[in-house]
């Protein structure tokens, strides 16, 4: 799955394709393991293969407040953390049992230094990442709350199904009352 996911970034050579997958070790997780919490410096890329992942924050006035919900297929970690090697302020949880490939920040650079043509592979994706997280958040600004629960109806079907309401409802921005409300009035059309 890990190799499908990197070849939607482009096309890399077979040689370094293994060598990049090589540095990378599949963990499976239990439901209710913290992978990360604040005061921790992160120090891994992450690649979720099955499960679903919480990662939020709280509030000054101690809400919690999701900031992503982490789903199969998809490569994530605290970018600030892991780049600049600073403490993390917010969590990960996992929400189910999950199984990722994870991707130590040593063995990220020993990639990098490899060769000219892996270190081109990993801006681009991170690149490509970036991009998509400002995307998404651009869009996301200009959606009603209604309009962000049916697109998390449409694109993250199986999220919708197996995620908790109440998170469900602070990943839009709302709260769970308000999200019955929305799933209530959607159920009666």
């Amino acid at each position: 799955m890990l190799r499908n996911y990197f070849k939607g970034f482009g096309d890399i050579s077979s040689e370094n394709m293994d060598f990049l997958l090589s540095h990378c070790t599949s963990l499976e997780v239990p439901k209710g393991t913290e992978l990360i919490k604040p005061n921790q410096d992160v120090d891994a890329v992450y690649f979720l293969e099955e499960g679903f992942l919480h990662y939020y924050t709280y509030s000054d006035f101690g809400e919690r407040v999701t900031l992503k919900v982490v789903e199969a297929n998809y490569c994530w970690t605290m970018m600030d953390s892991f780049v600049n090697h600073v403490p993390s302020s917010d969590y990960c949880v996992a929400l189910s049992s999950v199984r990722l490939c994870e991707l130590k920040r040593e063995n990220y650079q020993a990639i990098k230094s490899k060769n000219k043509e892996l270190s081109n592979f990993i801006q681009s994706i991170v690149e490509q990442i970036l991009s998509a997280k400002v995307i998404e958040a651009n869009k996301k600004s200009r959606m009603t709350i209604e309009q962000r629960y049916l697109d998390l109806l449409e694109n993250h079907t199986k999220m919708v199904q197996e995620v908790p309401v109440q998170i469900l409802a602070s990943l839009i921005g709302t709260s769970r009352e308000t999200l019955h409300r929305i799933r209530r009035k959607l159920a009666a059309a």
